[in-house]
């Protein structure tokens, strides 16, 4: 696994790409453990099911984890293949599990309901708390970016005059996302208070009180909190939701798919499409609901 490890991050994958094996690997070496498991030889598709069945009953992971967690087995099984220290690999006849087509993601009224929330936390508290998590928010649900790009952004990568910034997505690929007007006048005044309150400027966008980079984990704490606060019924508050959002919105607004998904960084517009399953009711609804033969006698 420290061999695996020591390949990837020569391969130049991402830190958080690095840490989610290194986490996977974790648990799977404990459960190993438990179970007297100690040498390559004793994994075969039996066992690897056994641990995923672990991971669903005893860990309660979704099945989006599931999957995960059954993708890098694979990759690190076709690793140990390689170096011939195994003959197959067990993971190949595992079939994935199915995922929920269905995602809820923020509706329109709580949108507003968190931007009126964190306007007021900004007015009555003019704290780098409150400025920085209403920038964020924004900046999330106007931009399509994931939680890691977000706080891995750099100031260097934005362009407030050409209003576009330079993301590093998966596979390390540089794409440039386009910025609105509303977003760079917010964008703007955070570097500005930024630059009063610390007087130099980190080289991150998003910082903590102690002007360094705001983490991945800090940035769920804060969605953690907020939907404490919210108390939304079906919506999960979290990064990923503002992506989700910023996807709905562009469908409901007639963008089309292929820009979307450049936009949004896939690497497949197969996963872009799968947006408009979710909403493409939604869309339907909009166009009978305003469409130009309504209420005409024909």
């Amino acid at each position: 696994m420290k061999e695996f490890i020591i390949e990837r991050d020569y391969q130049n994958l991402s830190k958080t790409t690095i840490k989610a094996y290194e986490m996977l690997f974790d648990t799977f070496m404990s459960w190993a453990q438990e179970n007297d498991l100690e040498r390559i030889q004793d994994i075969n598709t039996r066992t690897v099911k056994s641990f995923l069945s672990y991971c669903k009953n005893e860990r309660n992971n979704n099945p989006t984890s599931l999957n995960t967690k059954h993708r890098q087995l694979k990759a690190f099984f076709n690793f140990l293949v390689s170096e011939d220290l195994m003959e197959s690999n067990p993971a190949d006849s595992i079939k994935k599990v199915k995922e929920d087509i269905r995602i809820n993601t923020y509706t329109d009224s709580e949108v507003k309901e968190i931007l009126s929330y964190l306007r007021r936390i900004k007015r009555r508290e003019d704290t780098l708390y409150a400025i920085r998590n209403h920038t964020i928010f924004l900046t999330l649900i106007g931009t399509g970016l994931r939680a890691s790009e977000l706080t891995s952004l750099k100031w260097s990568d934005i362009d407030l005059v050409e209003r576009n910034l330079k993301v590093f997505g998966k596979n390390r690929k540089e794409q440039t996302v386009p910025l609105s007007e509303a977003l760079v006048r917010e964008l703007s005044f955070w570097k500005e208070y930024c630059l009063n309150k610390f007087g130099e400027l980190s080289p991150y966008v998003f910082v903590t009180q102690q002007n360094k980079q705001f983490s991945v984990n800090g940035l769920k704490c804060w969605f953690k909190r907020l939907a404490e606060i919210m108390e939304f019924p079906q919506t999960r508050c979290s990064a990923h939701s503002c992506r989700h959002y910023f996807a709905k919105k562009w469908i409901q607004n007639g963008g089309d798919i292929s820009t979307l998904s450049k936009v949004l960084r896939h690497t497949s517009v197969k996963t872009t499409e799968k947006y408009l399953h979710w909403w493409g009711n939604e869309v339907a609804e909009d166009y009978d609901k305003f469409n130009a033969l309504k209420g005409l006698n024909i």
